[in-house]
């Protein structure tokens, strides 16, 4: 195989796994919304709309253990493939079931089935990108993961929250990514034979930095989705307009990813880090400078959410370089657990900070928490690399 034929190979792989990972993101865009306002139409209090949706991140943090025994036993593509077919089956069955306390349980299994679609597939993006291929191929990979968030509400706001419409398509779409799957299953990264399953628990010590990222980023997403419509209405922005500023915010996370991967395969990784989380903090400490000129602040929130997303990007890339084996399996499980604990957290921090100090509390928790993020990166660069058998290093 010459070497453009083994590059093609290698992005054909990477899209079939993407399209598949991308379901990951389309059903909670879909799903969140859609429950949310039917359930609203049912009279159900607020508390237990929140319950209900927290149950989905709660299955994550539980598949975070389960995923890697999982794949080991049944392997990837089987386990995948079970996966999108139970996440499918959840939504319809929810359709099928108006009851707020049944859709709990089937929330928190399709929770657990999309948590490992992301494992087993964000193990094999990293196993298929080679070192000076990486950052492109895991940026290509969370620009088009980004433009499913987008792609859930946009989705909703074509067929309506009624009916069985937004369900029948929800349902498709889990099904439609088994089809590049299957054209590709033969080139799939194997698991290791022989090789030992890793415990999350046991994770948490090899790279603590990158999943305390992770968790931060997906707080910033939790909280940017559920209050930054809010942060503009605070500032005379129509309701309309704080839509379409999550739609910018979101556009700079798809755009600027391949491209700051690109740079993270010609720049010292730890360096492009360092300055995307500065960079990240600064972008949310300049809103409440720029919130009153309507086209700085949608550029201030565009390079916002390109910068902050950047890093998850940049944590799958350092992964990917640092571990191999099942330990990257449970890596990516310790990842998909962190993205829970952080999207828990978002709304009740970013919510207590703006009850706290009013809107300039949405801004400031982003810029506190990225500021930290820079610090502890540009931190541990400064230490001497850790032994092999951690794991960790560069």
């Amino acid at each position: 195989m010459t070497t453009s034929n083994g590059q093609r190979h290698i992005w054909r792989l990477a899209f079939a796994i993407t399209t598949c990972a991308t379901v990951f993101t389309i059903m909670q865009g879909l799903t969140y919304p859609l429950l949310a306002l039917i359930l609203n139409r049912m009279d159900v209090p607020e508390w237990l709309i929140g319950i209900n949706a927290a149950t989905m991140p709660i299955g994550m943090i539980v598949a975070a253990p389960l995923a890697p025994r999982l794949m080991r036993r049944f392997g990837g593509h089987d386990l995948t493939v079970a996966s999108l077919v139970i996440s499918a089956a959840c939504l319809l069955t929810i359709k099928l079931l108006q009851d707020p306390w049944l859709w709990m349980p089937l929330r928190l299994l399709m929770g657990i089935a999309l948590g490992c679609i992301l494992v087993v597939n964000e193990s094999w993006i990293n196993q298929i990108a080679s070192d000076n291929h990486r950052g492109r191929i895991i940026g290509f990979y969370s620009a088009v993961l980004s433009a499913g968030f987008a792609l859930g509400p946009a989705l909703l706001a074509i067929v309506g929250s009624r009916g069985w419409a937004p369900f029948l398509i929800g349902a498709a779409l889990p099904l439609l990514a088994l089809l590049p799957l299957l054209t590709v299953r033969a080139s799939l990264p194997p698991l290791p034979a022989g090789e030992r399953t890793v415990p999350v628990l046991a994770f948490l010590r090899m790279a603590p930095l990158l999943l305390v990222l992770t968790a931060a980023v997906a707080l910033a997403d939790e909280g940017a989705m559920s209050f930054l419509p809010i942060y503009a209405l605070a500032h005379d922005y129509a309701e309309k307009t704080g839509t379409v500023l999550l739609i910018v915010m979101i556009a700079g996370s798809v755009s600027l990813q391949y491209p700051i991967g690109w740079v993270a395969d010609r720049v010292q990784r730890a360096t492009v880090m360092t300055v995307c989380a500065a960079a990240a903090a600064v972008s949310a400490a300049a809103m409440p400078f720029t919130v009153a000129t309507p086209w700085l602040f949608a550029c201030t929130v565009f390079a916002w959410g390109g910068l902050y997303y950047a890093l998850y990007m940049l944590a799958l890339v350092r992964l990917g370089e640092s571990f191999s084996g099942m330990t990257l399996v449970t890596g990516n499980a310790a990842f998909a657990a962190m993205w829970g604990v952080g999207g828990i957290a978002g709304s009740s921090i970013v919510g207590g900070a703006m009850s706290a100090f009013g809107s300039i509390g949405f801004p400031l928790v982003f810029a506190l928490t990225f500021g930290v993020i820079a610090i502890a990166v540009l931190a541990t660069r400064k230490r001497p690399p850790a032994s092999p058998a951690s794991g960790y290093g560069r």
